[in-house]
């Protein structure tokens, strides 16, 4: 595609403005000017050459010539203006470049914002979209950070191995309300940090925070730092409440954080389809013959907080049915929150392929389109966790199970686990009666044995 018509007194000037800026005599052809514009760095190598205008006054070019000129401009200032032709050499010679030893934050074209404290404007990692020097001081609100504007771009954050030399120790709102981040690298370099009050406030998309190590025993101030975090999932499957603070700074059973080498959580995919077919599947790419109205990822060992946690949340009004298929190669030790107030589901097939279940903490809790539940299939054995899996399911009249069904003898807990099912019977002809809404009513009803299962 081309531009149209262009003076060349245009590409004169730009050329001329670029050797103004490196003190160079190089002669530039059109599609050599962008790279000359991104290669400057306020050094100049001696007295600039300059170069009169071209006889021939006019001539054709392709858009992509101003445009790649235009992204390197932008590349050096941090701006997201948009330049006409006319306007490039006056941006080149405007051009003032950001040196000393600073900490910086550098949003990259492909949505990361990095963060290094080195001399000069630089990224080990790609193209420079927009940059802001960071006070080190820290700030008072989201608003106050230089890059709030740009939050929604984000999607990942990195701090490189230099951050730490800076000496940063406040971090108050840093990442707040960075909807569409979904990891952060480096974050051992955050290590002697004072204030993460609020930090992370915000980030529901948010799954990992990697990190080598990390010294929290500095901290002073850490104001629910992961209020609004339903996906976060520390190495070991924890998952923050809203009001988690300091101590959830840290690795193991009741940390956030997740060290590479030592990363024991286990994923499968969620791939809800128009019809309200949603299936759990370990593959990760969904069907492409099919509308897609959801997917992403669901930890299978992450105790879950809340019903926002899940990749269909924001559809959960179209699901109806739920498929967990054969494809599915971990195990699933924890649907804590699954399907909570998931009011349109109807059911739930292939428990066949799920193995190792440990908890149904709230799973289908309040999920009011329920009247049968076909849990054949299902193995028990492992089960230990039951609060209120069923609460509230006020239609639900059945579930089946395989008559051989069986909890462990011993470690089974859950009250309420059929809080306000009020219409359920047993196959037995047990009906529910809210003095027995406990886990032991989590078995077969047969003679000798009240429960609210029917078994097939």
């Amino acid at each position: 595609m081309a531009v149209g018509t262009v003076s060349t007194r245009i590409l004169t000037d730009i050329a001329n403005a670029i050797r103004q800026q490196n003190g160079g005599t190089a002669l530039y052809k059109p599609r050599q000017m962008a790279a000359a514009v991104a290669a400057l760095d306020g050094t100049k190598a001696g007295t600039p050459g300059v170069e009169p205008y071209m006889t021939l006054e006019s001539g054709v070019l392709p858009e992509s010539v101003f445009s790649d000129i235009a992204d390197a401009i932008r590349a050096q200032n941090g701006l997201s203006v948009t330049y006409a032709p006319g306007d490039m050499a006056q941006a080149i010679l405007d051009l003032v470049w950001d040196t000393g030893i600073k900490i910086r934050a550098m949003l990259l074209t492909d949505g990361t914002l990095e963060f290094n404290y080195r001399d000069g404007r630089s990224s080990d990692l790609g193209t420079i979209a927009q940059c802001w020097e960071v006070d080190p001081a820290g700030y008072t609100s989201d608003s106050a950070r230089p890059w709030h504007a740009e939050r929604a771009q984000v999607r990942r954050v990195v701090f490189d191995s230099d951050f730490s030399g800076a000496g940063m120790t406040n971090f108050a709102y840093w990442f707040h309300s960075m909807q569409s981040m979904v990891e952060v690298v480096g974050f051992e370099e955050l290590s002697g940090a004072t204030d993460m009050s609020w930090a992370f406030t915000s980030c529901p998309s948010l799954e990992t925070i990697w990190a080598t190590s990390f010294d929290a025993s500095a901290i002073t101030s850490a104001t629910y730092p992961f209020n609004g975090c339903p996906r976060l999932v520390g190495q070991t499957g924890y998952v923050p409440t809203n009001t988690a603070g300091k101590t959830a700074l840290s690795f193991g059973a009741s940390g956030v954080l997740t060290n590479p080498a030592n990363d024991r959580r286990t994923w499968a995919w969620a791939h809800l389809y128009a019809g309200g077919a949603l299936e759990i599947t370990g593959t990760a790419v969904p069907d492409a013959t099919r509308e897609v109205l959801a997917t992403g990822r669901v930890c299978t060992n992450a105790h879950y907080q809340l019903g926002s946690a899940m990749p269909w949340y924001d559809e959960r009004a179209s699901l109806r049915t739920c498929e967990f298929k054969a494809d599915l190669a971990v195990t699933v030790t924890s649907m804590d929150y699954w399907f909570y107030s998931n009011t349109t589901l109807t059911g739930v097939t292939g428990w066949a392929n799920v193995r190792g279940l440990q908890s149904l903490r709230f799973c289908f809790n309040g999920c009011t389109g329920l009247a049968a539940l076909d849990l054949c299939g299902l193995d028990p054995s492992s089960l230990k966790d039951l609060f209120y899996a069923f609460g509230s399911c006020t239609n639900l009249v059945t579930i089946l199970a395989d008559a051989t069904w069986a909890l462990p003898s011993s470690g089974v807990s859950g009250m309420y686990t059929f809080y306000n099912c009020t219409r359920l019977v047993g196959g037995n002809g047990t009906a529910y009666s809210s003095s027995a809404a406990g886990y032991a009513r989590m078995v077969i009803d047969r003679a000798g044995q009240a429960g609210y299962l029917t078994g097939v």
